[in-house]
């Protein structure tokens, strides 16, 4: 079980996502954008695989092609300042 923990900014979107490579899923942890996507009604189950984050997480995670967005691989530890 390879994991990866991956930070992911855009112009107005900045989201941490986690992302299994061997099972190939993905978890968004925290995005500046899901109240939006819930007040129109995108995120139902979780966010789509069409979401530019999810795609540049995946873009950056399995080597595809080079990411649209910025994105910044972290450590466990550097996640314990938003766990409260």
């Amino acid at each position: 079980m390879t994991l990866r923990l991956l930070r992911i900014e855009l112009r107005r979107t900045t989201a941490i996502v986690q992302i299994d490579i061997n099972l190939r899923k993905y978890t968004v942890i925290e995005c500046s954008n899901s109240k939006f996507c819930k007040s129109f009604g995108i995120i139902n189950k979780g966010c789509p695989a069409y979401c530019e984050i999810i795609v540049a997480a995946k873009d950056y995670a399995y080597g595809r092609r080079k990411p649209k967005a910025y994105v910044v691989e972290l450590k466990e530890s550097d996640l314990e300042f938003i766990r409260v």
